[in-house]
């Protein structure tokens, strides 16, 4: 059982109507974006004048405020992401949601009693994952969608680590954190709050044609019990971008379900379809061990599913937080004293807070003495506020009385001193972070470094200096001192990991996609380096990881001119990437089971967009992971001295569906033994921007 004493429903605030669907209908606290920094720009967001009057709002109710500041953050932006976690601070909000490492960092330094909770995109996927995030002051760790049940009890019995879930709302194809599609075919960053949901568009592969990169919407209210068992506290809502009739009915069911862990009932997912559903009803996904074609939406359109919801939902939806509405009770208890030539008070008690409302004197009864009963009938009156009453006692001299009025006036102040009292900010304390400085450094030649994902290409790599072998492919190798195992960029199952990498020599250093695996790594005694899906976005990030690790990795969203600033404040060895197939999705799904009927890794597909791009998909026969690459491969051979320029240690050429010969020649041409050819196709990505 989960030892952790509490559970939370957390429900997503995309503007302030959502905020107030959300407390009315029952959330234990909601979580918001600010317009700067949120992984959802397109949501109207708040401003931090809306952000504290939230935050007096939801505390009155006793509902907490998470703010999300988690998209990638440039050198150029750190200082006003610094004044963003300052501002937090004196707002009362009560955690941050963070992905960018680097902005953890400033942000425990700049606010160090403000909590800081590790957003999903941060892929925490296995327990050193999120011992790793604990180590580095997250007091939360939001779980990747794609985790089973088994999967989540095993992480929380071994960290026993404060957890965040997905309980409901969309599912993202690529794990949150592993997708670029969006950012390199459209500019569009997820990763910096803009996604264009390439997902959900049309697409076909030779004879099949439909929506082959949609999943289905998430729907665990059947399952509260068993997530909670399994360790998770936070039942989180997706839908930033949702209207408020959605987040009022999706929260106004699971709060019911959450406090019975009744077997969710067919009326309740009828209603949770009436509002918004993507596709022919919800799925459980990984949750339940799901894989595709269960949990995609193959035939139905993504378009304007907001509208198809029923009206008849919508309308008890707005019933629920409609002005002046007050669902979200807070007990009081109560104390009134009424004395003969002495003020009346009225004292009021939350069990944290207590008020004092002063009226006028008690008056002698010329007929009837005001009664316990009738005291009690009328403070209790408390209907237009955030309170109901629990106890009640009166201390009142024989045969006195007080006008109705009078008592009225002393609830209303009561009433409205306990919500000063509640919705009061309180204020942590700030300090200032100190940037990493420019160093003066001696631009070498960056050695070659080469990916690979066959043996001919590994025997086609021999003019490299370090060559990249994905664990699947060790054991077909000879390995020599140029090797490094590329762990894959999301580990589920760790013990499978550590089983095939004890094997291995720690005299091969490993490339490894999160702080966990980094982590684990490490503790191998293994030499390593952080890879590109890490994040590093900017000079904070490099270095925080640069003590972790004897090399990194920069960001492929990174142009060269930002690659050039963050290199010259880090010490670290860092590494870009300069050719190849870029990974735009990394999957749980399979993708190629999904659209061929048959789950076979050693059988690449292509999927086509409605523009006539191809895809290549990927299977991984030691992970079972789907990799998505890019339609157009990154070219840079003739702008080498663009690069060089940067004083990056390592260029990286990633080879993935090219044959031996084929990466043989591209490795001449970037030794620069043979001019540079361009292909038919191509792009510079962030490069060049």
């Amino acid at each position: 059982m989960n030892k952790n004493i509490y559970t939370e429903l957390l429900a997503p605030a995309g503007k302030w109507d959502a905020l107030v669907a959300a407390v009315q209908n029952g959330a234990d606290a909601v979580y918001l974006g600010e317009k700067s920094f949120s992984a959802r720009k397109n949501a109207s967001n708040f401003t931090w004048e809306e952000i504290e009057n939230a935050v007096r709002y939801c505390h009155v109710r006793g509902v907490r405020v998470l703010l999300a500041l988690n998209t990638l953050v440039s050198d150029k932006e750190l200082s006003e992401f610094e004044s963003s976690v300052q501002k937090a601070a004196k707002t009362g909000v009560d955690a941050i949601i963070v992905q960018d490492l680097g902005c953890a960092i400033i942000a425990r330094k700049v606010c160090p009693d403000l909590p800081i909770h590790a957003s999903t995109q941060l892929t925490s996927c296995n327990k050193y994952d999120v011992e790793a995030l604990q180590n580095m002051g997250f007091s939360r760790v939001v779980l990747s969608r794609e985790l089973s049940e088994k999967e989540i009890r095993r992480i929380y019995e071994a960290t026993g680590a404060e957890l965040e879930a997905f309980v409901h709302g969309a599912l993202c194809i690529s794990f949150s954190g592993k997708c670029l599609m969006s950012s390199f075919i459209g500019g569009r960053s997820g990763n910096r709050g803009m996604c264009a949901q390439p997902c959900r568009q049309m697409y076909s592969c030779k004879n099949k044609k439909g929506y082959l990169l949609s999943p289905r919407d998430l729907c665990l209210a059947d399952d509260l019990e068993k997530m909670s068992n399994a360790g998770v506290v936070s039942f989180k809502i997706e839908g930033r971008m949702k209207s408020p009739e959605y987040v009022a009915s999706v929260t106004n069911v699971y709060r019911k379900y959450l406090d019975s862990f009744s077997p969710l009932s067919r009326e309740d997912e009828e209603r949770l379809e009436k509002v918004f559903v993507r596709g022919d009803g919800f799925t459980k996904a990984y949750f339940a061990e799901k894989n595709t074609p269960e949990i995609m939406n193959y035939s139905i359109s993504n378009d304007n599913l907001s509208a198809r919801a029923d009206e008849s939902v919508l309308k008890e939806a707005r019933a629920s937080f409609r002005e002046g509405a007050e669902n979200k009770k807070i007990s009081v208890d109560a104390v009134l004293c009424i004395k003969y030539n002495e003020p009346s008070t009225l004292t009021i008690s939350d069990g944290k807070h207590s008020v004092r409302a002063v009226g006028a004197e008690g008056e002698r009864a010329i007929n009837t003495p005001l009664s316990a009963e009738r005291a009690q009938s009328q403070i209790g009156k408390m209907g237009q506020t955030p309170f109901v009453l629990n106890l009640f006692s009166i201390d009142a001299d024989d045969n006195i009385t007080l006008p109705v009025s009078e008592l009225n006036a002393l609830r209303r102040e009561a009433c409205e001193l306990l919500i000063e009292k509640r919705g009061e900010i309180h204020k942590r304390n700030v300090f200032f972070f100190e940037y990493p400085k420019v160093k003066n450094k001696k631009k070498d030649k960056p050695c070659l470094v080469v990916q690979i994902r066959t043996k001919d290409q590994f025997l086609a790599a021999r003019n490299a200096d370090r060559v990249l072998v994905p664990l699947s492919l060790w054991d077909e190798i000879t390995p020599d001192e140029r090797c490094f195992v590329l762990l894959p960029q999301v580990v589920c199952d760790d013990e499978k990991i550590i089983a095939q990498l004890s094997i291995i020599s720690n005299k091969y250093g490993v490339y490894a996609s999160t702080p966990g695996m980094i982590m684990l790594a490490k503790k191998q005694g293994r030499k390593v380096c952080a890879d590109w899906s890490c994040n590093i976005y900017n000079s904070v990030s490099a270095n925080a990881l640069s003590e972790m690790c004897d090399g990194i990795t920069l960001s492929p969203e990174l142009s060269l001119g930002a690659i050039g600033e963050i290199v010259s404040k880090t010490d670290s060895p860092c590494e870009i990437l300069c050719h190849g197939y870029q990974s735009v999705m990394t999957s749980r799904a399979c993708l190629i089971r999904g659209i061929t009927g048959k789950c076979d890794c050693t059988f690449p597909i292509r999927i086509k967009d409605k523009t006539g791009a191809e895809f290549v998909v990927l299977g991984d026969k030691n992970t079972h992971l789907n990799t998505v690459l890019n339609s157009r491969p990154t070219f840079m051979a003739d702008k080498m001295k663009d690069v060089y320029k940067t004083g990056v240690n390592g260029v990286r050429l990633i080879f993935t569906t090219e044959s031996g010969e084929e990466t043989s020649q591209t490795i001449d041409m970037y030794r620069g033994k043979t001019p540079p050819v361009k292909p038919p196709l191509f792009t510079r990505g962030y490069l060049l921007s």
